[in-house]
Parts: structure tokens; sequence; C-alpha cells
């Protein structure tokens, strides 16, 4: 299936898909928002008056559980979510989804859609589009803006070397892509802007290799010349290790420095998650991903990332910092035993304060003045056990393998119904009072003691 494939290209290590943003915007109802060189002046003349919450969205549920698996599953009693609550293919699944994240703040979806590949048997762009049509028949609708999520590692991506090598076809792939994103969504009411320019995000950038810009640029004007608006690309290049632009065969597979070449295409950079469960500690921060949360030093160890990356473009470039709820794919991949990230920031903690704590220890602290843009992965991704959506569900710390622990770790899970929903909705709340205040970014208050790690 469509997702197991992608999920297996390291949803994590090179990178995981699914997750929850926070936009500086305009109001709910224009959904326009800063962006870009000059993007604060550029807020001011938007009107812009506070952030935005969007979470990403994904159109493969139930096919990807039944192909895929989930740690939900094999929970003691299982659980795994109720396919009739969350089938993408019917148009009460958006209207629900739309109203539950209304609740949480959220004001936009940006949506997972895959470019098409005959090299697999997957949902491709035409069942992709056909679930797009029940999203968009939700009578809610108007609530709620959305932006495209474009899988950019599907063009061709190379699991040996983590690259995909961007060649005359790739161009040309993107390009129609592009285009036919441009025809069928650019110009729906609903649809995400920044600047009058339409927002797609751009999934694991950080594999690409050759000429990223022939490819980024070539694209723009392939839209100008189709008469359509430049979008406003954010790409999926912070992360630990990223794969070098130009990639020499003898010559490390991986590197720790911000490759400027491929940044300098984007509008902005964020990272579709920042969990690092590889064992490999050279490469990233792999203590930060093994245990509770509050007894890392996760919160400080991705603050200093993004400010890495910012410092590195000389803020030219705005930098969008992630949180999540907790992750574990064990009940997907359980073979690459990857260690479960909980949603409980210390032990007898509640099952949203992961959440609540990156919120506020790393998204408003880190929050970029230009473009004050948060990712939250994510809504509905139960692979990696990253969504947030309200599933049913018993609070338990057993599964069926037989040690009774081997993929929930011995932490607890199920039963977190409305808790991140709450939570968030808090955390937004609080991120509007800090926006209002001038006080994100470097503007921020040093994080609290509830912040300070090990």
């Amino acid at each position: 299936m469509r997702g197991v494939r992608r999920v297996r290209a390291f949803r994590h290590g090179v990178s995981l898909v699914a997750a929850v943003l926070v936009v500086a915007a305009a109001t709910a109802s224009s959904g326009a928002g800063a962006g870009g060189a000059g993007a604060s002046s550029a807020a001011r003349s938007d009107g812009l008056t506070r952030p935005l919450v969007g979470a990403y969205y994904y159109l493969w549920n139930p096919e990807n559980l039944i192909a895929g698996g989930s740690l939900r599953s094999q929970l003691v009693p299982p659980q795994r979510p109720p396919f009739g609550l969350i089938d993408s293919n019917k148009t009460q699944t958006a209207t629900r989804d739309i109203a539950n994240a209304h609740k949480a703040g959220i004001n936009f979806f940006a949506i997972d859609w895959w470019p098409y590949d005959p090299a697999f048997s997957g949902r491709n762009y035409l069942t992709a589009d056909a679930a797009m049509k029940e999203f968009l028949a939700a009578p809610d609708l108007h609530e709620m803006k959305f932006a495209m999520f474009y899988e950019t590692w599907n063009l061709g991506f190379d699991a040996g070397r983590e690259q995909t090598p961007v060649s005359a076809q790739e161009e040309l792939h993107f390009d129609s892509d592009m285009l036919a994103l441009a025809k069928n969504y650019f110009s729906n009411p609903s649809y995400l802007h920044i600047e009058g320019r339409p927002v797609v995000y751009l999934y694991l950038t950080r594999t690409l290799t050759g000429d990223v810009a022939g490819m980024m640029q070539g694209a723009r004007t392939y839209l100008k010349a189709n008469g359509y608006a430049d979008p406003f690309f954010v790409g999926d290049e912070v992360y630990w290790r990223v794969t070098p632009q130009i990639q020499a065969p003898n010559e490390p597979v991986f590197t720790g420095l911000p490759q400027l070449g491929r940044i300098d295409q984007f509008d902005a950079v964020t990272a579709y998650t920042l969990y690092y469960g590889d064992p490999q500690p050279a490469n990233g921060p792999a203590s930060d991903s093994t245990g509770y949360p509050g007894t890392t030093n996760i919160a400080a160890d991705q603050r200093f990332l993004l400010t890495l990356y910012r410092n590195a473009t000389n803020n030219k470039v705005p930098v969008l910092p992630v949180v999540q709820p907790g992750f574990n794919d064990r009940g997907f991949r359980l073979e690459t035993n990857h260690p479960a990230q909980p949603r409980q920031w210390q032990a007898g903690d509640g099952p949203s304060s992961t959440l609540d704590q990156m919120l506020r220890c790393v998204a408003i602290p880190e929050l970029d003045p230009a473009l004050p843009i948060v990712m939250v992965t994510s809504w509905d991704d139960w692979n990696e056990d990253t969504g947030i959506e309200p599933i049913p569900g018993t609070p338990t710390t057993r599964d069926d393998s037989p040690s009774g622990t081997a993929y929930t770790q011995g932490y607890q899970y199920g039963g977190e119904g409305t808790s991140e929903v709450r939570t968030l909705a808090s955390d937004v709340r609080l991120l509007d009072r800090a926006y209002a205040r001038g006080e994100i970014g470097g503007a921020a208050p040093a994080p609290g003691l509830g912040c300070q790690e090990k």
C-alpha cells in the first residue's frame, strides 16, 4: 500500500509523516499568512493578528492500518482505531475531523499527496484525488484552510544512500504534479495562501541531490507560464543528519550541516519530525528518544538545532519548529527496534503532557518572528502513533507480545480521548498571548523550570 511503502522508507530517520502545525496567519476566515523575505512587513500588510494552527492530514485510512499495522492493534485489549471512524473515503470523516480540529484551535490541514509511481502497487495520485473529493465535500470546510503536502521522495528515492536524485525526468514529473495541484486545488476558497501565494509543503527535501535549484525554479517558471501564482514552498530540511546535496561516491552518506544550496530554494523550512531513534549517536541525539522525554535533553537539543538552521541562513529563510505527542512505530516495524517516545513527559504525567511540554518548551521559545509557524506531528498517523485525533480506548501498558511489553515498552497507551485536543487548544491560547506580547523567538522569556531537563 502507498502508506506502507512510504513509512517503511523511514518515516522518522529519513523522516516520518503526519503532523500538526501552527502558522502565523491572518484571521481564520482569510487564511493569509506571513512569509519569505520581508515576512514581518507582509504580516502587517496582510492584517495578520495571531498564529494559525494546522495539522498534517492523511488520506490513507483504513487501508494503511490494514496493510501496515499499528501499536494500537497490539494493545491488550486491542484498540485499533475503528475503521468507520477514520475512513478517508467518507465525507463524514472529514466533517468530524474538521469539527474536532476546530475545537483544538487548528485552522488548516496540510494534506498528504503522493506522486504517481508505477513501480509499486500502492495508492497513487488518482486515489489521493478521489479521497480529496470527499474531504472537499465536507459541509464545514469553510471553517478550515488546507494546503497540499507533497511526497517529494516518491519521485525516486534511493534507500541505500537515503537520497532522491534530481534528473530531467524527475523535474518534468515534479512540474506536472505541481500543475495538477494548481488546477485542482489552488483556487479553492479554503486553500491556504501566504502573501497571496498557494502554500505547498514538500516532504523529505533533505534527501534531494543534484540540481535542486533547477527543479524548484523550473516548477515556479512552469506554473507562471500556465497562469498560476508562484507557490510558497516549505521544505522538509531540518534534521540531525541530512543528505549532502552534492554526494560523492566515497563521501559520507550523511552530514550534520545545513545544506544552504537546497535551503535557499524554499520560502521556509521545517522538520517533519525531530524524533531520532537510530542507534548511531554520532548522527543525532539518540538518548533523547530513550526514556521519558522529561528525563532527557530533548527540548534543549531541539532548540539548539532550530537555532543552528536559522543562523545558517542569517535568518533569511524562516525556520518552523515542530512538536509531536510522542512516537511509537513498534507495531508497524518492530524489527527496527526504534525506542518508543511516550506521550507522558514524566512517569505519572497525563497522556498529553509530552505534547504540552514541547509546545511550551520548544515551539513558543523558537517561534520564528518572520513566519511564526509551528508544526505538530500529527492528526491521524497511527502507524507511528503520532495522531492526536480523538479515538476510543482503555489505558494499558500491556500488549500481545510474549513479554507483554515488546510494543509498549512499558509505557501507557489508550484512553487519551480528547486530551490532546484540549491540551492543544489551551497551548494555542498561550501561543496567541505570547505572540501578541512579542514574547516569541529571541524575545521569549527563558523556558520555565518544567523545561529544564536532567
